[in-house]
């Protein structure tokens, strides 16, 4: 690799190897707007596995957009492993906000113009100056802004979820927030933007088919597909030991609809089910709590906050139950299929379960709605070992089925295929993701 460097006049950073593979190898281009490392929170693990998945077949060039400041030190250097080349560039929050408030008097969503970084799309420019590509891959619509122009390559955008259907969820329950208004008025800029620009990609994947739906209910022209998120399954194994009389919620605490799913926990369920069930207790962990939960947490008998913990595993493993209340956002949430593959009983919401294909009530789950409905599955599944465990079992089962991470290549590769005919140069790798 050569060493690490910072060209000029571009104000990020590049750090790239020379390929010892065959000329043969093909090139992508693969955008992402957080860098894929460390492996927190769902857009990071996918965007990791996607990346380690492509740089098996290709030599990869990733320009990441380091929002979270993370493009450095041994996270960089493990990222490094997989790519042909690595640019990270710097995120402008002060730039980012100015961005902001002047799209407030355009048609530009509020979501695209925080990330229409002028150095993100100076950094792909440079690229494709360097070097020609045959196949860009776009992280999410927030990258998807810096490449819906190019042409003569084919391009693929993992857009994961619709954000016309996260925002006309979020702006169903009206409230005087900065955040409902926010939403509300991105969500009628969205109706118009996203279709625009997804046309611009020879394909658009989600990871569920409600987000697939509600793009072609805007556009019936758009060319979409599937491509779901995925669980090591040696890394989380089913726990079928002994767990405590406990209610889990687990996830990035600093995310709008995690907080609003922790809150409504603290405040709504867990006080129905301590008074029926003084003994249990509730576990919350994640990271970047806020300050109103924090306090809200240490002001409730019974719970129990865990904040930036390194390993999460453990949690799901000791609860009898995984709580998730979902009633905003869309996609599929990974914090699911890992308390589905560890074996914790999950309840959940109709929303929380659209999601994920083959999560059925009283199967793999139990979906329920109201504050006193999910308070009472909580409690039917702590009292009833062998309904709890049946439950957790086939959870796991569906995991096994539809969610590990070699289907979902599978997927991906099928998708490749349909943009990029001779993507795959070798005969049995092409035998093999036909099947």
């Amino acid at each position: 690799m050569r060493p690490f460097q910072v060209l000029m006049p571009l104000p990020f950073r590049s750090a790239n190897k020379l390929s010892s593979h065959t000329k043969e190898r093909k090139r992508i281009l693969y955008l992402t707007p957080r860098f894929p490392y460390p492996l927190i929170g769902g857009d990071r693990l996918k965007g990791y596995h996607l990346l380690r998945h492509l740089s098996e077949t290709a030599d990869v060039d990733l320009i990441a957009l380091d929002e979270w400041d993370s493009g450095h030190g041994t996270n960089l250097t493990e990222i490094c492993k997989l790519c042909n080349d690595v640019t990270v560039v710097p995120f402008h929050r002060g730039s980012a906000w100015m961005r902001v408030v002047k799209s407030l008097f355009t048609r530009q969503p509020i979501e695209y113009a925080w990330y229409d970084s002028p150095d993100m799309r100076r950094a792909v420019d440079l690229a494709l100056k360097r070097r020609r590509y045959d196949l860009i891959v776009s992280f999410f619509a927030r990258t998807g802004i810096h490449s819906k122009d190019l042409r003569g390559t084919p391009k693929i955008l993992v857009a994961e979820d619709s954000r016309v259907l996260a925002q006309e969820r979020s702006s169903q329950k009206f409230s005087f927030t900065p955040d409902y208004f926010v939403r509300a008025s991105d969500r009628k800029k969205l109706v118009t933007a996203e279709p625009e620009l997804m046309r611009k990609f020879d394909l658009v994947t989600f990871v569920a088919s409600p987000d697939e739906d509600r793009t072609l209910e805007l556009d019936p022209m758009i060319n979409t597909g599937i491509m779901s998120n995925g669980v090591d399954l040696d890394l989380y194994e089913f726990h079928a030991g002994k767990r405590d009389d406990a209610i889990v919620f687990i996830g990035e605490l600093s995310v709008y609809h995690n907080r609003l799913m922790a809150e409504r926990i603290v405040t709504k369920i867990f006080p129905l089910v301590r008074k029926m069930s003084p003994s249990t207790k509730l576990v919350i962990a994640g990271n970047k709590p806020t300050r109103e939960l924090k306090k809200l947490i240490a002001n409730t008998p019974g719970a129990e906050l865990h904040a930036n913990v390194a390993d999460i595993k453990p949690f799901y493993q000791r609860a009898k139950v995984f709580m998730h209340p979902q009633e905003i956002g869309a996609g599929i949430q990974n914090k699911l299929l890992e308390a589905l593959a560890l074996g914790a009983a999950v309840v959940t919401t109709n929303v929380g379960a659209s999601g994920i294909a083959g999560l059925a009530d009283s199967k793999n789950c139990l979906i329920r709605n109201s504050d006193e409905e999910l308070a009472n599955a909580a409690l039917e599944l702590l009292r009833d070992d062998a309904l709890r465990s049946g439950i957790a079992e086939r959870g796991r089962t569906l995991v096994e089925e539809q969610y590990s991470w070699e289907r979902i290549f599978r997927d991906c590769d099928k998708h490749i295929r349909s943009v990029a005919p001779d993507f795959f140069y070798e005969p049995e790798r092409v035998l093999a993701t036909a099947v």
